[in-house]
């Protein structure tokens, strides 16, 4: 207006704050915008509150602009205000990579917010990731102090981050490194003795599916453990020559590490990469990680029952939905048990396993659990009203584009996953302004529709996302049903912040596009 140009040519050209003021207090989420986008080039430090309270902006274009906006224009409140926008999965990556922009200063407000009373372990996660990005001394000296921290899964990403900003261990600290490798050898040397005893029936190639996508994972992170105590370009190299596959490839790998591994790692670590069958692991492991043998109904139990640092939420639903199968009434108390773990992925399995060995107990029980979750597992269990979390995995599987992917990373996927059910008289607008999400058709056909023109028909299985809507008007891009259909909904926020943890998944997804 001709007043704000005046009052911009008054202060010499600089912003005044009552402007930034009234613009920031706007109704107008597109004044907001101007605001945040202002704030960047005034040079006045009392504007900063300003700046803050559009971190909090209810509406996402003017937050991620304020984001932006904070990565030049910071102080300890800003840097607060942008480590809370890492527990919303709408702004977790943009606030990531603005924290991630501003470097070492935020190092002191992150390690505060990860002592914060009442931090949930999904924030910490991402603190600790944020931690290790940025780096340098400073960065390994607090991610160090985390390496006791009680909670397994925790001190798991607290070791990726090391590796991440370089950390070569010193010699106080040699000794903690090797006993993290140590742990990992012996869930490799459990995980090899599960597999041969789980046995060949009912949901049993899961489960092997599973454990050797764990002992792949443990693998890999001994990799990365080696580099802290060894030459980088050395432990690549083996690296290398072992996934290669070949016979060469593999002895000049084995002949490198008996070069310069220690003698007590030597004897753990060469088993484990060798090329060896799984008996022959499990032999030459035995003496330094004795195991009793297992029935092929015992090791479920021991399977449900271990740490989720050493058995992930995949592997243990693939056991309770065996165990389901087997129709084992011994292990009853386990899927009670199950029933009241606040993992929805387990509660739900376990639910269903239990319901199928003795429905009376599910019944008893599931009342306990309240009203609210007794419905919700009722409408899955009892009246199959919905796919489980388990059944959508197990669709997931099914899907070329996520051929190879591993049920714990869809399992994620299956958590921001939406049903909807479509009649034939429905659409759905792909248009970006109105909607934030992709689909995956489970069962019918859709027609794709822009504007107003037919363009293609998609079938089951098929994958409704980013390349179609392109910024248009209203109602450009329609999918309407030509038969009753049933889709998986993702929010894009929600699915962008998944990707970005999961680099199988994420290959996937540019393969896909």
């Amino acid at each position: 207006s001709k007043m704000d140009l005046q009052s911009i040519l008054e202060s010499d050209g600089d912003i005044t704050k009552g402007r930034i003021q009234k613009l920031t207090r706007s109704t107008e989420a597109n004044d907001r915008h101007y605001a945040a986008e202002l704030l960047l080039h005034t040079s006045r430090d009392e504007c900063t509150s300003f700046l803050m309270e559009l971190l909090n902006d209810s509406d996402p274009t003017v937050r991620n602009s304020a984001i932006k906006t904070s990565i030049k224009k910071y102080n300890t409140e800003v840097i607060n205000v942008i480590i809370e926008n890492l527990g919303n999965p709408v702004y977790s990556n943009q606030a990531m990579n603005a924290l991630v922009l501003i470097g070492a200063d935020t190092l002191t407000s992150l390690d505060a917010a990860f002592y914060r009373s009442g931090q949930s372990t999904q924030m910490m996660l991402r603190i600790v990731q944020v931690i290790g990005r940025i780096g340098g001394a400073r960065a390994r000296e607090i991610l160090w102090g985390k390496i006791e921290y009680p909670n397994k899964i925790v001190v798991s990403q607290v070791l990726l981050s090391l590796g991440e900003c370089g950390f070569k261990a010193g010699i106080s600290q040699i000794t903690r490194i090797k006993y993290a490798i140590e742990s990992d050898i012996a869930d490799i040397a459990w995980n090899l003795s599960a597999i041969q005893e789980v046995g060949d029936g009912g949901f049993a190639t899961q489960i092997k599916s599973s454990l050797r996508w764990e002992i792949q994972n443990d693998i890999e992170h001994i990799y990365m453990l080696l580099t802290m105590l060894y030459d980088t370009r050395s432990i690549q190299l083996v690296k290398e020559n072992i996934d290669s596959g070949t016979a060469e490839g593999i002895t000049y790998a084995i002949e490198l590490l008996d070069v310069f591994l220690s003698e007590q790692l030597k004897k753990r670590v060469i088993p484990i990469l060798d090329d060896l069958t799984d008996a022959e692991r499990t032999n030459r492991l035995e003496d330094f990680y004795p195991r009793v043998k297992l029935d092929s109904a015992l090791v479920l139990k021991f399977m449900i029952n271990r740490d989720f640092a050493q058995s992930n939420r995949w592997t243990k639903a693939c056991v309770l939905f065996q165990i389901g199968i087997l129709g084992i009434q011994d292990f009853k108390l386990d899927l009670i048990a199950q029933l009241f773990n606040p993992d929805w992925l387990l509660r739900e399995v376990s639910a269903l396993a239990l319901y199928k060995i003795h429905p009376e107990s599910y019944e008893q029980n599931s009342k306990r659990l309240g009203l609210d979750i007794k419905r919700e597992l009722d409408a899955l269990i009892l009246h199959a009203k919905r796919m489980t979390r388990f059944e959508k995995v197990l669709f997931f599987q099914r899907l070329s584009f996520l051929a190879n992917v591993p049920g714990i990373t869809l399992s994620y996927l299956a958590d921001i996953s939406e049903e909807i059910h479509l009649k034939q008289q429905d659409s759905v607008s792909l248009d970006e302004k109105f909607n934030n999400n992709f689909y995956i058709i489970v069962s019918g056909r859709v027609d794709f529709f822009h504007k107003g023109d037919y363009v293609k028909e998609f079938r089951a299985g098929e994958f409704i996302g980013e390349m179609l809507a392109s910024p248009n008007f209203v109602s450009t891009n329609l999918v309407i049903p030509k038969t009753d259909v049933v889709v998986l909904k993702f929010n894009k926020d929600q699915f962008y912040e998944l990707v970005s943890d999961n680099v199988k998944l994420a290959d996937k997804v540019l393969e896909f596009i």
